[in-house]
Order: structure tokens, then C-alpha cells, then sequence
């Protein structure tokens, strides 16, 4: 048995996106148990590249950046971490370069500190928003 995980980034998604609460379903049914918020975030970022290739539903678009926002923001729930790896580096370019214009200041900033490879600061552990550098 796999120890416990903190999930609070994705009960902030489901709570945000109950859109997407079929994808989730689908995902608790594939992983079960190991279903971790790294593969949420993942499955996230294919769902909006899927939605800025096919150009639909801007207002599901705008909902899944609040969300990205809110979860970036919470203290102490990875939220930096699942933002920059798990969801904005898993886009392929053209859907970072549409999603640019929708990012809030806590996602807009991590996406420039992920392109300058500054996510972490010096000692590699600290993400910049939980040492006051934001």
C-alpha cells in the first residue's frame, strides 16, 4: 500500500472543473489507488491542448486557467511543482503560446521562471513562490 498523498490540488480542480469530473472518473478507474495528482495535472494539460487545437469552448478554457491558478497559489500543495512539470512543461508549444494570454500572475509567472529553468531557487528545493520571491 502506497502511503498517503496530499490531494488537495486535485480536489481544487474537481471543486473548479466539474466539467471535467468524467475525466477524473475515467482516470480513478485506470490508476485506482495510484491515481496521484501528477497524473491529474497531466491529463489536464492534454485536455486543454485538446481544446485550443479544436479552438472550442473558450469559457471551459478560462475555467481550467482559474483553476491552475488557484491551485498554484495554495500554499504547501505542490501547486508550483504540478503547475510547471505536470501541466505547462506537458504542452507542446503551440498550445503554451495560446494559453499565454489566459495565464493569471501566479501561472503567467511560473510559466517565464519554467523557460528560464528558475522554478527552483539555488538550494533546488525551494519554489520560488512559497520564499516570497512572487
Amino acid at each position: 500500500m502506497r502511503p498517503p498523498i496530499d490531494d488537495r490540488a486535485i480536489l481544487i480542480l474537481r471543486a473548479h472543473l466539474p466539467e471535467l469530473e468524467s475525466h477524473y472518473i475515467e482516470l480513478l478507474d485506470i490508476y485506482e489507488e495510484d491515481l496521484t495528482p501528477q497524473v491529474v495535472f497531466n491529463e489536464l494539460a492534454e485536455v486543454v491542448s485538446g481544446l485550443l487545437r479544436q479552438a472550442e469552448s473558450e469559457e471551459l478554457l478560462e475555467a481550467c486557467v482559474a483553476a491552475l491558478e488557484l491551485v498554484a497559489a495554495e500554499p504547501d500543495a505542490e501547486g508550483t511543482e504540478l503547475v510547471a512539470f505536470c501541466f505547462l512543461d506537458q504542452l507542446p508549444a503551440f498550445a503554451l503560446e495560446a494559453l499565454r494570454s489566459y495565464l493569471g500572475p501566479v501561472t503567467g509567472t511560473i510559466l517565464e521562471l519554467l523557460e528560464q529553468d528558475l522554478v527552483y531557487e539555488a538550494d533546488e528545493q525551494t519554489p520560488p513562490f512559497t520564499s516570497g520571491r512572487l
